[in-house]
């Protein structure tokens, strides 16, 4: 069970986490107004052009000419006042050149894609992914960019000297032998499987166009590994682990991307493995055992109602020692990827022995009853996970396997990678620079086959404590970009996310809304984003930025039926 499924916390949500970076606001700006675009040129000082400021206006490209001298003449006055003149004639000159371009060409259309209450434009009538055609229709919004990274089976936590295949090592070694490691295939799926047959309601938001990428309307990328659950269960797998790449549409800062991976476990027992003193039993008295030796603290006062209750049709006695089991099972987990780590922590700041601290809270996800969520107290907060719960019973059903029952959890490998080793922009996962592989170069990686193969050792070696060190920071390069919405249309901002995405790539560290206005008379609504562009392996050029820029902007238009102001 996927830990973020229900909503968007769990292998998204860094916001109150240390391993969040705040990007400190920059410098203000002053902006150039001409025609129908805003580009910024950064000065060394707090205070704004109010003059500029003031003037935003849509101008008819037949205008632009005329303005150019006015504003130019306006920006070397103000540069000249704070001695900036060689750096703004260089942004000046950049901005002629962006927006006299407006007059040669047209609004570029972004890749075959449609966006949720956009304009439709281009739309093939069928579209092909890793070798297979399929029809498009009116859900149909996957990009290039996103086109461009499926594979038929995820890639990263299977690269060697690689983060997450290091942090999927060290999971798979304490959950056990006794769990077949499985390697996810292609990221298409369809929404039957996805949502349909895991209780997922067809009004859920988490699947709406805005969230999920849609081949169609019956088919989807993955949004998380539990599309996989009846599957592998119809599979015959009773215990095991499943590494998938998931997707999901999504704002854009140093802890969201629209590709990451998530661990799926599941175990599931025959009643009569139930039976006082059984299987199950024996078991959980065997990890409580090893938990009880160790430097760790269990908060657990969740009430069996917050939780969600047991399901109508489970014996409660069996639930309840499912729920022990899965408790005891990831409690193990948290110590094993936390309690190293945390003991080194405390030692460093001379704390001498203070134990790990784990706490259940109650949550609710549609395809297990009760459902918990578990966090880690790390660094002076609490730090969600994973997600957790008893299988609904109708999963199994659907599964084949009626006469069985069991636990499942899902965590993201992103999440707690980044907080683990200190990765500071999930960016970083793709990159190719040696400087950041070259740090994870340590322990091997078990090696497992795809689709429901085993791992090839059962015990991966111990690795050392590995901390991320930031190489040099390339400087970022801000341009806002404010405009008016269609009266006509509803506006998500996922869509502009996505278009600045599908245009700059990795080049963009994050976007964010700075303003909300509304016209007191027109009643009008207006929005200002700041795009932060900026390399994670080198320096960004004026010129390649302003020409992104405009790109972006020109997409904006056409794709989103906004004006710029």
């Amino acid at each position: 069970m996927s830990a973020a499924a229900a909503s968007k916390k769990g292998a998204r949500k860094l916001s109150e986490d240390p391993a969040r970076f705040v990007v400190p606001h920059p410098p203000t700006s002053v902006h150039h107004i001409v025609g129908s675009t805003v580009t910024m040129a950064k000065l060394p000082s707090q205070a704004a052009c109010r003059a500029c400021l003031g003037a935003r206006q849509t101008a008819q490209p037949a205008q632009i000419q005329a303005r150019v001298p006015q504003v130019t003449s306006r920006l070397h006055a103000r540069a000249r006042s704070l001695h900036t003149a060689a750096a703004l004639a260089s942004s000046v000159r950049s901005a002629a050149s962006l927006h006299s371009s407006l007059h040669s060409r047209a609004f570029s259309s972004s890749p075959l894609h449609n966006f949720s209450g956009s304009r439709v434009s281009h739309l093939p009538t069928s579209i092909t992914i890793l070798g297979k055609e399929y029809p498009t229709d009116d859900h149909t919004n996957i990009p290039d960019s996103i086109l461009s990274r499926l594979a038929p089976s995820p890639t990263l936590p299977y690269t060697s000297n690689h983060p997450l295949a290091l942090l999927r090592d060290q999971i798979e070694a304490s959950i056990g032998p006794n769990y077949t490691a499985i390697q996810a295939t292609s990221p298409v799926v369809s929404t039957e499987l996805n949502f349909d047959d895991l209780g997922i309601a067809a009004d859920h938001p988490g699947r709406s166009p805005t969230d999920t990428y849609y081949v169609n309307r019956d088919t989807c990328l993955r949004t998380h590994t539990s599309a996989h659950e009846v599957q592998t269960f119809r599979n015959k797998h009773e215990r095991w682990l499943l590494t998938a790449d998931v997707y999901r549409r999504d704002e854009i800062d140093a802890s969201h991307y629209p590709i990451f991976h998530q661990v799926e476990g599941a175990a599931i027992f025959a009643h009569e493995d139930y039976a006082p003193g059984g299987k199950v039993e024996q078991e959980c008295i065997e990890m409580e055992r090893k938990l009880a030796g160790a430097n760790f603290e269990i908060e657990d006062v969740v009430g069996l109602s917050e939780a969600g209750g047991y399901q109508s049709h489970h014996d409660p006695r069996e639930a309840a020692l499912a729920v022990r089991h899965l408790k005891a099972t990831l409690n193990g987990l948290a110590l094993d990827l936390f309690g190293e780590r945390h003991a080194y922590d405390a030692a460093q700041k001379g704390g001498g022995s203070e134990p790990l601290r784990v706490r259940w809270i109650p949550a609710f996800f549609p395809f297990t009853s009760p459902s918990y969520e578990v966090e880690v107290w790390f660094r002076g907060k609490w730090l969600e996970i994973l997600g957790s719960g008893v299988v609904q019973q109708k999963t199994l059903d659907k599964a084949g396997v009626p006469d069985r029952l069991g636990w499942a959890f899902g965590l993201g490998l992103e999440r707690i990678a980044m907080v683990l080793y200190s990765i500071p922009d999930i960016r970083l996962f793709w990159t190719k620079d040696p400087r950041f592989l070259g740090q994870f170069a340590s322990a091997p990686t078990n090696q497992v086959s795809a689709a429901g193969g085993k791992a090839t050792s059962t015990k991966a070696s111990k690795p050392k404590l590995l901390t991320f060190k930031t190489y040099s920071k390339y400087p970022p390069c801000y341009k806002d970009v404010s405009f008016w919405l269609p009266q006509e249309r509803k506006f998500h901002e996922n869509d502009l996310f996505e278009i600045v995405r599908d245009r700059v790539g990795d080049l963009v560290e994050d976007v964010v809304k700075i303003d909300d206005f509304v016209h007191p008379k027109t009643k009008k609504q207006s929005l200002c984003y700041r795009i932060n562009y900026r390399s994670m392996d080198r320096s960004l050029e004026n010129e390649e930025v302003n020409q992104l820029h405009s790109d972006v902007l020109h997409r904006l238009v056409d794709q989103l039926a906004i004006e710029i102001r």
